[in-house]
């Protein structure tokens, strides 16, 4: 399946960076992008099922070489196929409106990202292991490489490096970038990475519509649903636990 949605993520990924003109006479990759559209949920649920049953049997692996090396192929596909869709999802978010259009749903890109983030990281005690026993590499992905081009659509104005900075030590935005959309995904976003009311304000300027500055405000502009529910949960709950293992490195 991973390898089927990959292919699908390349096909579509040279499709949306086409001119409208060279779209309409390649008539679409509609098969494609069913794929993709229609892979999110079993994919899911079948790389749950697996790692529940490595976890069933986790004391009969550690004792068989045969099937470490096995957990040891799964992992490395696994890998493989989180580097397609963090590239997938560097490809398509210059084209938020052809995805839209082509898969329904312009943040389909990234839930594939999200999801193996949190499955890696549910992975990870599994990971550790055969990589201290099995000779498995590290991963390869750098959660924060392409982090802004990701957030372009909540603020502007800051590097990847300098918001990696941001996140993993607190320290503020030299130049402030300006918050574009709504308050409540900044809150959603400063508390998924534990930081204050002040903190975000020190570095993010928040306006009035009429651009008259002014101060976030975590009571005020706290968010109105479950914080899952605000697209920028999905771009910054990948961080969660990234950042706790780039201290230990």
């Amino acid at each position: 399946m991973t390898a089927a949605v990959a292919d699908a993520m390349a096909a579509v990924s040279l499709f949306v960076g086409y001119e409208e003109d060279e779209r309409d006479a390649l008539g679409g990759c509609k098969y494609e992008a069913d794929v993709i559209r229609d892979s999110i949920i079993p994919l899911k649920e079948r790389l749950y099922e697996v790692l529940d049953c490595i976890r069933e049997d986790w004391n009969a692996i550690i004792q068989n070489d045969l099937l470490c090396n096995d957990v040891k192929t799964l992992l490395e596909v696994c890998s493989g196929f989180h580097k397609k869709a963090f590239e997938f999802d560097e490809a398509t978010v210059l084209y938020p409106r052809v995805v839209e259009g082509l898969l329904g749903d312009a943040w389909l890109p990234r839930a594939y990202l999200v999801l193996m983030y949190e499955w890696e990281d549910e992975a990870s005690a599994i990971r550790e292991y055969v990589m201290k026993n099995c000779g498995l590499g590290t991963l390869l992905d750098d959660p924060f490489r392409g982090i802004v081009s990701r957030l372009r659509h909540f603020f502007t104005g800051v590097t990847d490096e300098e918001f990696e900075k941001f996140v993993m030590n607190g320290v503020s935005l030299a130049v402030k970038p300006r918050w574009i959309s709504d308050k409540r995904q900044a809150v959603v976003m400063g508390k998924l990475l534990g930081k204050s009311c002040k903190d975000m304000n020190d570095s993010f300027l928040f306006c009035k519509k009429d651009g008259t500055p002014v101060l976030l405000n975590y009571t005020q502009n706290g968010p109105k649903l479950e914080m899952d529910q605000y697209e920028i949960y999905g771009v910054i709950k990948p961080l969660i636990g990234v950042t706790d293992r780039k201290r230990q490195q």
